[in-house]
């Protein structure tokens, strides 16, 4: 498949189609770039007066090539998707017939990768990294209930947290503003029970609550804002960088899905609404890591401009990811785990997923 991602960032573009080749002038500068568009998977576009042909847009729908739209701040605002056409309609219908049981276990998969990948950005902290990977195996082996750790007992404000992330935003589950206090022993049995689970919600929750613990102040160090919690929405200081990774993320996922023929909104976790793409969402959860690896690295040396971060984080998609023996750039990557997805969705089992995941 495709992989360049192109920028348009000019304030005065437009784009035209030529012979399956994309004609981006620059009516300020006087300049005519051109660009195959087969080898393009994904369009970023800043552009504030940028123009496109409907033939360049009908086009790139046709080849699968997804175009990110982003307003005067550089956040994320649109994207073009293909009209539905399903390229297997068995899998449509074991989409459409998908048991609770199947999307549990697939579920579990993907929250024990999740949490493997943040363990992995925080290997250079021992205590946080051992009990990430703790949570994992609990995560991965399921079954009973059980205790949690000392380092995992929850204080009432991270209680408070914990119990009201539920899995519907498309920023993710891992954190969301709190203002009511809880304590466990206020909790009825059955809520207790599901907050001590090892069930996916549950490990990823306890999860969250120490891998931004100790990740969220220093990124907060280094951009010097002062975010001491993971808040997806406020378009603002750390959270909005994450939240702009995120959104490059989920485009790249959404491409793979559509090329797949699954329907976006029929997801396995995350709760269908309006306008939303469950699926999608379920599916970039373990590679949310890679964003905040990818942030941790780019303002470590010092705050930095969202203008550049919004370059780095599409370059994101162009690292190497090591998959059966062979590395392939994390875009290539995702479409092995979409691939990998469908093929337990055909065979109604639990294979492993060929999950992207951080060295």
């Amino acid at each position: 498949m495709s992989y360049h991602i192109l920028h348009l960032l000019s304030h005065n573009l437009r784009v035209r189609l030529k012979l399956d080749q994309l004609h981006i002038a620059d009516t300020e500068k006087g300049t005519d770039k051109t660009v195959p568009l087969a080898d393009v998977a994904v369009i970023v576009c800043a552009s504030p007066n940028a123009e496109f042909t409907a033939s360049s847009l009908r086009r790139m729908a046709e080849l699968n090539v997804l175009l990110l739209l982003c307003n005067e701040k550089f956040e994320p605002c649109a994207i073009t998707l293909p009209y539905y056409r399903p390229t297997n309609t068995e899998l449509l219908r074991r989409q459409i017939e998908w048991l609770p049981e199947w999307k549990t276990g697939m579920w579990r998969q993907i929250i024990t990768a999740k949490v493997r990948n943040q363990a992995a950005n925080l290997a250079h902290l021992k205590r946080a990294h051992s009990l990430l990977n703790e949570i994992a195996n609990r995560c991965n082996k399921g079954g009973i209930p059980t205790s949690p750790a000392p380092d995992e007992a929850p204080s009432p404000d991270s209680l408070a947290l914990e119990i009201n992330a539920m899995p519907n935003s498309p920023c993710g589950h891992d954190a969301r503003a709190v203002q009511d206090k809880t304590s466990l022993a206020t909790l009825t049995a059955s809520k207790r029970a599901a907050f001590l689970s090892n069930s996916p919600d549950a490990c990823e929750s306890r999860a969250a609550r120490h891998y931004w613990k100790y990740l969220l102040p220093r990124l907060s160090e280094w951009q010097q804002t002062n975010e001491r919690r993971r808040i997806p929405g406020t378009r603002e200081g750390v959270n909005g960088m994450l939240d702009y990774g995120y959104a490059i993320l989920r485009t790249a996922v959404l491409r793979s899905l559509a090329a797949h023929g699954f329907i976006a909104a029929i997801g396995i976790a995350h709760t269908p609404k309006a306008g939303s793409f469950a699926l999608a969402d379920d599916l970039m959860e373990p590679l949310r890591p890679w964003i905040d690896r990818e942030l941790r690295l780019f303002i470590q040396g010092g705050p930095r401009p969202m203008e550049e971060w919004m370059r780095q984080a599409v370059s994101v998609l162009q690292r190497e990811v090591a998959i059966n023996n062979s590395k392939v750039r994390l875009l290539n990557a995702i479409d092995l785990y979409v691939q990998s997805f469908a093929d337990a969705s055909l065979a109604r089992a639990h294979p492993p997923l060929k999950t992207p995941m951080l060295p």
